[in-house]
């Protein structure tokens, strides 16, 4: 079961068939191309149903972002936690389709890292990290108000992020 989360503006939710007009309006779109894209509609299926899927293989997944109770989109993006296969630790991450620079990234990673927190995922993963472009100055902005540090490692699977550090 994947759990609700609830902040003063925002509701992290379940991913649901609904969300995936948002997420396609977004990945298909030069916007994605920080986060992998740009992808076809299929494309965005995938990454919905990924971030479905982690919940259930793992315990522990990437919610959508509702910002209904502000005003907002039912789904203005999506944030969480993955483990990659042959990644060795767990990364939060973060991505907006809609919504952006009313602080809804930070809000939902804060969240998302509480709940990991209160929940002992934090004490197990031993290691929260985010992958970020190093030109992608908004999402080290969010790891900056998160308390992240940027540790000048490069990502293995992509040389052109670093990888930046959370407290556990």
């Amino acid at each position: 079961m994947i759990p609700t989360l609830s902040t003063e503006r925002l509701t992290l939710r379940a991913p649901e068939l609904g969300d995936h007009p948002a997420c396609a309006a977004f990945y298909t779109t030069e916007r994605s191309h920080i986060v992998g894209g740009p992808l076809d509609e299929v494309g965005a299926w995938k990454i919905l149903t990924n971030d479905v899927g982690h919940w259930h293989l793992r315990g522990y997944g990437w919610w959508a972002v509702d910002a209904s109770k502000d005003g907002g989109d039912a789904c203005v993006g999506s944030c969480g936690f993955h483990l990659p296969a042959g990644r060795p630790d767990v990364e939060l991450g973060w991505s907006l389709y809609s919504g952006t620079g009313r602080g809804y990234a930070t809000e939902a990673a804060r969240a998302a890292l509480d709940w990991a927190r209160r929940t002992g995922h934090a004490a197990r993963w031993g290691r929260i990290v985010s992958h970020i472009d190093r030109g992608n100055t908004a999402s080290q902005r969010v790891a900056t108000r998160l308390g992240a540090i940027d540790t000048g490692e490069p990502a293995a699977h992509d040389t052109a992020c670093t990888i930046w550090e959370h407290a556990t």
